[in-house]
C-alpha cells in the first residue's frame, strides 16, 4: 500500500514539475516575443529618424551649395561701385 502511495507521489510531482516547466517556456515565448515587438519598433523609430535626419543634411546640403553659388556669381559679377570709381 505505501508503494501505491509513493508511486501515485512520484507521479504527482513529475506531473507538476512538467507543468511549471512548460509554463516557464510559455512565459520566456512571451517574453521574447514582446521584446522582438519592442526591438523592432525601436528600429522602425531608428529607420525614420535617419531618414529624417538624411533629409535634413541634404536641405541642409543644398541651401550650402545655393549660397555658395550666389557667392560665386556675385564675386564673378563686377559691381556697379566698382566700375563707377574706375
Amino acid at each position: 500500500m505505501i508503494s501505491e502511495w509513493m508511486k501515485v507521489m512520484l507521479e504527482e510531482i513529475s506531473r507538476k514539475k512538467a507543468e511549471a516547466e512548460q509554463a516557464r517556456i510559455e512565459q520566456q515565448a512571451r517574453l521574447d516575443e514582446r521584446a522582438r515587438g519592442t526591438e523592432q519598433a525601436h528600429g522602425d523609430e531608428r529607420a525614420r529618424g535617419t531618414e529624417q535626419a538624411h533629409g535634413e543634411e541634404l536641405a541642409r546640403g543644398k541651401d550650402r551649395t545655393h549660397v555658395e553659388e550666389r557667392t560665386r556669381i556675385e564675386q564673378q559679377r563686377p559691381r556697379d561701385d566698382d566700375s563707377a570709381q574706375g
